[in-house]
């Protein structure tokens, strides 16, 4: 690739992805061509805009604030404790259903669904970073709460039949 072929990529292509994931789930200060501040967590940034997503959290309020990347001067990491607050913004946009589920109503949900899977022949192991997640033949996840609408995949064929299996599961096929 020439340099002049190079100059005409979009950032995305440019930069990695890690460089924006070293800022997902700390505090952070962004200063803007204005001059202004903007202190907040980070909950995602978006590689190809490069707009930061920040949260600031007031007890139990919260403020919402995109911070677009072309007024982006710098940033600069306040707290790195990535733990300190994951909880809290995951938990900000996930369904309602999901937020008053417990643990282990969700264990039980996922066991249900990997129990129903296995029954219709479909290959599928748990996997995540907490084993949260059922994988189905490396082609599709199944994130928490387990619903049609929790699945995610490539192909559309497997997608769509996932997601009919589980609109159709029986909710008491584990005493058959």
């Amino acid at each position: 690739m020439t340099d002049e072929e190079s100059e005409d990529l979009h950032v995305i292509f440019k930069k990695d992805p890690e460089e924006w994931m070293q800022y997902v789930y700390k505090q952070v200060s962004i200063t803007t061509d204005d001059e202004r501040d903007h202190i907040g967590w980070v909950y995602t940034v978006d590689p190809v805009s490069e707009t930061f997503v920040l949260v600031r959290f007031s007890g139990e309020k919260y403020k919402l604030e995109l911070v677009f990347g072309h007024a982006v001067r710098t940033v600069t990491i306040l707290n790195d404790s990535t733990e300190t607050n994951k909880e809290r913004l995951d938990r900000l946009f996930r369904y309602d259903t999901f937020n008053n589920l417990s643990q282990e109503e969700l264990k039980k949900k996922q066991k249900l669904l990997k129990l129903w899977l296995c029954k219709n022949r479909i290959p599928v192991t748990v996997s995540g970073s907490n084993g949260e997640l059922l994988t189905v033949s490396d082609a599709l996840i199944i994130k928490p709460p387990y619903g049609p609408e929790d699945c995610c995949g490539t192909n559309e064929i497997i997608l769509g039949r996932i997601q009919g299996l589980i609109k159709n599961m029986p909710p008491d096929h584990d005493q058959w």
